[in-house]
């Protein structure tokens, strides 16, 4: 892999300028970059050892900032080739990334969790790697300590979500020991972006599709998803779906819970505004409420 040409594109910080001063790459970076990948990838056979040489970049003791982005965006891309995203673990690829939590913030530890979770997601031998290295405490160290709507901690969020996720010791000592159940909850909170309020539905979806979701936290589910229902109308078509099937998950799970507090009328109150609407797009939505009406009626 040549290296110097893919740094090439940091260039203009070495004028005197600060490595502190450095904040993220530029779209102008980012596609020098990426046009420098696609003409080096071309010519490489092994994936596997391009990955390595990125891992040993990020580990290499004259690293600077931007010879670790560009690390991370090869190692991204090498995350194509499925057998890269396996071998992570015995590339010993999987620390570098962890340790970056902990040593850099910004976009640099941005980039790391993004690419923690894409090898997690649906990867159990990655999974369990990272469990057995800490991933669980060094995520949730960024997420109890990021400001709530930044960047970092919905990324955060969503490499912890990676990590467990049908794994169920995981899924299970998350939500018993880590306080997984009160931290999901907190990222229905509107000063949350609707993509990290999206994944939190979407995950307490999977938990309650998988049986795990604690029954005493059954009504604190159901009162978070009532003002997410209310406040619907604004949101994707994918949000509401994910929002739509959560509430009839919860209901069909946990009714007896459920009946009395505000989640019926939200949900009654959503379904007479797309009935207002006549929207064709919505017919998935609808139906998942009608379902949690009828779930929470019986």
């Amino acid at each position: 892999m040549n290296w110097p040409g893919l740094f090439a594109w940091s260039t203009k910080y070495h004028d005197g300028t600060a490595p502190s001063q450095f904040t993220k790459m530029t779209d102008e970076d980012r596609k020098f970059l990426e046009k420098a990948m696609e003409e080096a990838f071309g010519h490489i056979e092994d994936p596997n050892q391009v990955m390595q040489e990125a891992i040993n970049q990020i580990k290499a003791p004259e690293r600077t900032n931007q010879s670790i982005i560009t690390a991370l965006e090869v190692m991204d891309r090498s995350c194509d080739d499925v057998d890269c995203a396996r071998n992570a673990e015995k590339l010993d690829g999987i620390q570098p990334l962890l340790d970056l939590l902990g040593t850099h913030e910004g976009p640099i530890r941005v980039r790391a969790l993004e690419i923690l979770a894409l090898l997690y997601s649906n990867n159990p031998g990655i999974q369990e790697a990272g469990f057995r290295r800490g991933s669980m405490k060094a995520c949730l160290t960024v997420v109890e300590t990021s400001p709530r709507g930044s960047d970092e901690r919905e990324k955060a969020f969503r490499t912890l979500v990676a990590l467990v996720r049908n794994m169920q010791a995981f899924e299970e000592t998350f939500l018993t020991s880590e306080g997984g159940v009160a931290l999901t909850l907190s990222f229905f909170d509107r000063c949350e972006s609707s993509n990290a309020r999206e994944k939190a539905m979407s995950f307490a979806r999977c938990l309650l599709g998988n049986g795990r979701w604690p029954p005493g936290e059954a009504a604190a589910l159901a009162a978070g998803l009532a003002p997410l229902l209310r406040g619907a109308a604004e949101e994707s078509i994918q949000y509401r779906e994910t929002l739509a099937e959560c509430a009839s998950e919860v209901a069909l799970a946990f009714a007896a819970s459920c009946k009395d507090g505000e989640l019926q009328c939200a949900v009654k109150e959503r379904l007479a505004q797309i009935q207002d609407t006549k929207d064709e797009e919505t017919e998935n939505e609808a139906g998942s409420l009608l379902q949690c009406v009828e779930f929470l009626s019986k």
